[in-house]
Formats: C-alpha cells, structure tokens, sequence
C-alpha cells in the first residue's frame, strides 16, 4: 500500500517544485524527512537543517511506519508533514 504524503513550507522555508509524492506505507518515518531534504538541499545546502512537524504541531519519532502516523493524523486522504 502507498500514502500519499503533502509537504507544506512553514515561515520562509523554501517551496518544493514537487509537494505531493506516494511512499510505501510500511516505510519509515525517516524517508520522508530524507526525501525532503534531498530536495531541499540546493537552497539549504549542506549544513542547513530540515525541522518538519504533522499538524503543524510536533515531530514524529523517525522510526514511525508512515502508515501508522497516516491512520493516526491523515487528513483527507494525505499524511500532511509541514516543514521549516
């Protein structure tokens, strides 16, 4: 199974070309941020840290199945991570 996860820029953190990806269900939390700050690291570059949030209210632990955190905080269909 996939879910489909959304990332949303917080405060001035750079927008992503590409927002909304699928990633398989039972993999980690940590794929998600990996992912991200792959695709954030021409405008943070090496050094810059990613903070990312569900709910725009705390951090998951990394070692979190995606679907767990889907079936606890999904919101329409979409696992909602925003990101500083």
């Amino acid at each position: 199974d996939k879910v489909v996860v959304l990332l949303k820029a917080t405060g001035d953190a750079p927008i992503l070309k590409q927002n909304k990806f699928k990633i398989t269900a039972s993999d980690k939390f940590e794929k998600v941020v990996s992912f991200l700050t792959t695709q954030l690291k021409p405008q943070i570059g090496t050094d810059g840290r990613v903070f990312v949030y569900l709910n725009s209210a705390f951090t998951p632990r990394y070692d979190e199945r995606v679907s767990n955190l889907y079936a606890w905080y999904g919101v329409e269909g979409k696992l909602v991570v925003n990101y500083a």
